[in-house]
């Protein structure tokens, strides 16, 4: 049996534990619940009334092509996090050594990072207006008569929101892959010096396998970022000119349409998704470690 004084300690981490389980169920497993529930309804988010019409939402959206045909365009952003990733990792390797004014442009790649969605898109908003400062630089360049409607032109428009996404969340990779590369102990650097290695060698055998794991959980936000992009997009353009994603594509179907059902089931399938390929990204890793 168990004593008083186990008792009173089991009662009190009871008792401190039940606030932030009602968190949790509260704001966290009801709504998924909630939100599994209503995609199998018809449902338009103002009636009191939700008629159920079992999978014919989950059918539709499988079966309709215009559904998914947004999601080629979360292959741009997917591009752009690969560029993202590489110049956050050069960069944080160039300025992990003793160089001149190293601490202005560690500001300057975390800068974009700190500044509010909102403002970034209003920002290049301007800067990419016909006759803007994008184009004022071209002009100065040379280049003028590559001018053109940068968020207006089904062309282009996905490629500049992409290169918006680089210039702002480069900032975020370099941050973790800087740290990573600050806990490497220093006398592995001493022992690669003692042998004299060279700048390459000691990136190829001492920073990218000591920064692996770090490499490994940034790509995978990378995937799950590129599959729910939806801040630039629905500010700029507001899905317009080809620039629709997924999860856009949710929100109007959900507050345009009014029809809250099939948008629950589009969330719930782009969970899916994402849970998919984050078990599919473990199962590699895993592989390529036992290896």
């Amino acid at each position: 049996m168990l004593s008083n004084q186990t008792k009173k300690e089991s009662w009190l981490i009871s008792c401190f534990l039940f606030c932030p389980l009602l968190l949790v169920f509260t704001f966290g497993i009801y709504p998924i619940l909630a939100l599994v529930e209503y995609s199998f309804t018809s449902w338009n988010g103002l009636s009191p009334t939700k008629t159920y019409v079992g999978f014919a939402n989950y059918i539709k959206i499988l079966t309709d092509p215009s559904y998914f045909r947004v999601f080629l365009n979360s292959m741009v952003y997917f591009v752009s996090g690969i560029v993202q990733i590489v110049i956050a990792l050069f960069f944080a390797i160039l300025l992990s050594s003793k160089m001149r004014g190293r601490n202005f442009f560690k500001a300057s790649f975390v800068f974009p990072s700190l500044i509010s969605g909102m403002a970034v898109a209003m920002l290049f908003r301007l800067f990419f207006s016909p006759g803007g400062g994008f184009d004022s630089l071209l002009t100065v360049l040379g280049l003028g008569d590559h001018t053109r409607y940068w968020l207006g032109d089904p062309r282009m428009v996905n490629y500049t929101l992409g290169a918006i996404s680089v210039w702002r969340h480069t900032g975020k990779s370099f941050i973790l892959y800087f740290g990573a590369i600050q806990c490497i102990p220093p006398e592995h650097y001493r022992l690669a010096d003692i042998e004299g290695a060279s700048w390459w060698q000691k990136v190829r055998m001492i920073i990218l396998p000591g920064i692996s794991i770090v490499l490994k959980i940034n790509f995978m936000f990378l995937t799950i970022g590129a599959i729910s992009a939806f801040e630039l997009p629905l500010i700029l353009t507001n899905g317009s000119n080809g620039t629709t994603t997924f999860l856009l594509q949710t929100m109007k179907t959900a507050f345009e349409k009014k029809m809250f059902g099939r948008a629950a089931s589009m969330a719930v399938i782009v969970s899916v998704v994402i849970l998919v390929i984050t078990a599919l990204q473990n199962k590699l890793y895993k592989g390529v470690e036992d290896d």
